[in-house]
Formats: C-alpha cells, sequence, structure tokens
C-alpha cells in the first residue's frame, strides 16, 4: 500500500469512527433524535439535490469500492531474479547478484584487469556472463581475455553449481601507466 492509500484510508477510517460514534449514541439515545431530524430534514429542504451532501456521498463511495477492489486485487510477491535448479531435497534458487559477486571476485585476480563491470543473464538458451574490463596495457590482451573467460567460467560453475554457457568479455579501455602506477602504490 502506498503513501497516499494509507493517508486517504487514515481519513476514511476516522470519518467512518466519527459516523459510528453518532450512531451508537442515536441508538443508545443519548443523542436526541431531534438533531439525527433535523440533519435529514436540512438535507431534504431544497429543490434540488444538495450538493455538499453529494459530494461527500460519492466521495465515500469512491473510496469504498477502491478499497474493496484492492483487498481482492492479488499481486505476486516480488522475487529476486536467480537461476532455479531441483534437488532431491527440493528447490534452489540462487539469484544473479550472487553469480554476479562470484564473478566479479574470480575476475579482479586476473593479473592485467583495471577495472570491471560485471551483467549476468538467465536465458533459456543458457546463463551468459558479461564483463566490461578496463586493462593495465602491459599485458597481452588475447591471453587475458582467455584466461578472465576460463576462470570466470569454472570459478562460476565450481561454486554455484551452474552451468555457464558464455563468458563474454569486452575491452573497453587500456589504462593509462600514470594511473597504473597510482593503483599499485595505493594496494602496496
Amino acid at each position: 500500500m502506498n503513501l497516499f492509500d494509507r493517508f486517504i484510508l487514515t481519513l476514511y477510517s476516522f470519518a467512518l469512527i466519527i459516523l459510528s460514534a453518532a450512531g451508537i449514541g442515536l441508538a443508545l439515545q443519548v443523542i436526541p433524535s431531534s438533531y439525527a431530524q433535523a440533519l435529514v430534514q436540512q438535507i431534504y429542504t431544497g429543490y434540488g439535490p444538495n450538493i455538499p451532501y453529494l459530494v461527500v456521498a460519492i466521495i465515500f463511495l469512491i473510496i469504498s469500492l477502491r478499497f474493496f477492489f484492492s483487498a481482492f486485487s492479488y499481486r505476486k510477491p516480488k522475487t529476486e531474479k536467480g537461476i532455479r535448479q531441483r534437488s532431491e531435497f527440493g528447490e534452489i534458487n540462487i539469484t544473479l547478484q550472487t553469480i554476479q559477486t562470484i564473478a566479479e571476485r574470480t575476475a579482479r585476480k586476473v593479473k592485467g584487469v583495471r577495472d570491471l563491470k560485471t551483467a549476468v543473464k538467465a536465458l533459456e538458451s543458457g546463463n551468459i556472463i558479461s564483463l566490461r574490463v578496463s586493462v593495465d596495457g602491459e599485458t597481452p590482451i588475447p591471453e587475458m581475455t582467455h584466461k578472465l573467460q576460463s576462470d570466470v567460467k569454472t570459478q562460476v560453475e565450481l561454486i554455484a553449481g551452474v552451468e555457464i554457457t558464455e563468458v563474454a568479455v569486452v575491452v573497453t579501455e587500456v589504462a593509462n601507466s600514470e594511473q597504473a602506477s597510482i593503483r599499485t602504490r595505493r594496494v602496496e
């Protein structure tokens, strides 16, 4: 329920409390019946419909219908996207975020990788990990990307038990030597 609905529900509940208290007061004869008769007489006085009372009644009807139908609307609980597997003991769901974290940790250990962004897609054709990497410019890119693909695939399959059909690597930039030496000094 959003904030607007909560606000309307609070006002609606408050109005119903007042009307219920007035009804109880009339039933117990704490409130004289002349007050109720005067109110009804005021509503019926005049040549046409009494606009303020009509507007309030329509608003209450709309709010009541909204809450009535929202009680029957079914919203599917939000579940995290993941890869589902069945074992002999039940269902296992490994979230895409978990697989992404394993892939990032593994990729950062590969020599030559400076910065990276990871995305995981679970498709019917297979699970795909996409890596966008920035390299140091000193390590040969073909060897580094092959090791990156191999290590990430092996490690994710080993730890998560999920088959990876493809590890796509996109080399986005080569870090210049000044940035590389600054990062090396900070790490040491």
